[in-house]
């Protein structure tokens, strides 16, 4: 097994971290400068959020823009069309009293907000933080 060696502001950090083993697993998926810069951000959204979530957002964007994941996080949904639908409702784009007897195309709104908003494993993100 391969000693790790890190700067002095690392080792000062992981002193303060909760888990050991976690904080070295982000250094080693993220690296040493992303552990400096930003897991106490990360480590802080676990308190609001579910952490598959803020995973998704990484992959989608970067860890370099974690500080942007609660303005970017519109929640989980099981598709985009449900969340177009929801989000149509949520800004009144959508009249109280529509006839049942009328389709939308969720699906297709979904493609048309997908230039603003991204899907990563269910959880969606405003592309625009």
């Amino acid at each position: 097994m391969t000693q790790t060696t890190y700067s002095k502001e690392t080792l000062e950090l992981l002193e303060d971290v909760v888990s050991e083993s976690e904080a070295k697993e982000f250094i080693e998926t993220h690296g040493e400068q992303a552990f400096v810069d930003h897991y106490e951000t990360y480590v802080a959204l676990f308190d609001q959020y579910q952490i598959d979530a803020i995973d998704a957002f990484i992959e989608t964007f970067s860890i370099e823009d974690i500080d942007h994941f609660s303005d970017a996080y519109y929640g989980e949904y099981e598709s985009g069309a449900e969340f177009a639908e929801e989000f149509a409702r949520d800004i009144g784009e959508i009249p109280r009293n529509l006839p049942s007897w009328i389709e939308i195309d969720w699906q297709e709104s979904w493609e048309n907000l997908s230039y603003d908003f991204y899907e990563e494993n269910g959880y969606i993100f405003s592309a625009n933080f």
